[in-house]
């Protein structure tokens, strides 16, 4: 059986804030058909993105510097029913079955996409040696007052974030490989990112 192939990334477009697209004038001709450029503007931060340790560590890794090794990986999705706004390692630890080192952590925060971690979540994430993070949650922590910490534990542990997923309610726990491309921009930390799960090929 072929593997089943989810695109889990948010499409962006003009009605997207941080997004303009504009087509360019005076395209060129041919053989009679007008060949359509564009010029694309976008914020970071927008749509499904990647982000890396040097948002916060000027020494951190910058998206350029992650490896396809660190980017095609076997990855695990739990969905967290908690109550709670914020998302701690208990709450990990009770929808984990199992995950193995070097595995890709997707969390399905269901329709509450205002959720965010606590710092004994990134810990819990650190122990078990997971190389990539992202979740349906559009929060990773609760803003820049008094935060919970769950940034500064997560890239100091050099472990990149995917934010703004979607369609993890159609992935199951484990038995698929998710695979990030974002864009190969040189000297920045975060940068818009297509992510798709390929379930039965993990």
């Amino acid at each position: 059986m072929e593997p089943q192939i989810i695109d889990l990334s948010v499409p962006c477009s003009n009605e997207t804030d941080g997004v303009s697209i504009t087509r360019q004038q005076n395209l060129p001709v041919y053989l009679g058909k007008e060949c359509y450029a564009y010029d694309i503007a976008i914020k970071s931060h927008t749509g499904t993105y990647f982000e890396t340790s040097s948002h916060l560590f000027r020494d951190g890794r910058d998206t350029d510097e992650v490896g396809l090794e660190d980017l095609v990986l076997p990855g695990v999705c739990l969905t967290v029913t908690t109550d709670k706004s914020c998302i701690c390692a208990d709450d990990l630890e009770a929808a984990c079955d199992s995950i193995r080192p070097g595995s890709a952590l997707v969390i399905n925060t269901g329709p509450d996409t205002d959720r965010y971690f606590s710092r004994d979540a990134a810990q819990w994430m650190t122990r078990r040696k997971i190389k990539l993070m992202g979740s349906s949650s559009r929060m990773y922590d609760c803003g820049f007052e008094n935060p919970t910490g769950f940034f500064v534990e997560l890239f100091q542990a050099g472990i990149p974030i995917i934010a703004n997923l979607v369609n993890l309610d159609k992935l199951p726990q484990s038995g698929f490989t998710l695979v990030a491309l974002p864009l190969r921009i040189t000297g920045v930390c975060t940068v818009p990112c297509r992510v798709i799960a390929m379930v039965g090929c993990a």
